[in-house]
């Protein structure tokens, strides 16, 4: 386990490095953008910015045009691997529950399903009666993969909400929101 969270945090690292190098030249372009805009705004639509100053535009300005993907990407891929280990534990914790109170069957009884009165196995009829219980065992898998699959759902949805709740307008719309 110490391994992995070794190796998340230093992939995590290294991607939060490139985000934060790309995300630097974004911002210099976007002050570029700005300044083009305020100097056009200043040249034919005076009237319209006339109780703005050119940092508060030009935070109007990053908001509306900034990239806001990738970010989102990033934060939603770090939540993924950070909350793989709590999410294996719960269900770990979960499955235990339910064997304990007899929601789930034991693996020897489902297996003992399987058996024929000769001892054979139904499906395998080379095999030992004990593989029986390894292939039931091994079917617990998918309570672990539908698991981990429902609780990325649910970070998908989570971050997904967000990022269009928090979806800005266009550049008009937003300097006119500014000023109400």
């Amino acid at each position: 386990m110490l391994g992995f969270f070794l190796g998340v945090v230093g992939l995590l690292s290294v991607m939060g490095a490139l985000y934060w190098r790309w995300r630097k030249q974004i911002d210099e372009e976007l002050a570029e953008g700005a300044s083009i805009e305020w100097a056009h705004f200043n040249k034919h639509e005076p009237e319209f910015i006339k109780d703005m100053d050119e940092a508060k535009f030009r935070e109007i300005y990053k908001r509306v045009h900034e990239p806001r993907f990738p970010g989102y990407a990033f934060a939603a891929f770090a939540t993924f691997l950070l909350s793989l280990p709590i999410t294996l534990m719960a269900l770990t914790a979960i499955i235990w529950g339910a064997q304990a109170t007899g929601v789930i069957p034991e693996p020897v009884d489902v297996a003992d399903r399987l058996l024929i009165d000769d001892g054979e196995l139904r499906f395998f009829r080379d095999t030992p009666p004990e593989a029986a219980l390894y292939y039931v065992r091994d079917l617990g898998g998918f309570y672990y993969f539908f698991g981990v699959l429902i609780v990325w759902l649910f970070i998908v949805a989570f971050y997904m909400r967000r990022f269009h709740a928090r979806r800005p307008g266009y550049l008009r719309d937003e300097i006119i929101r500014s000023r109400e």
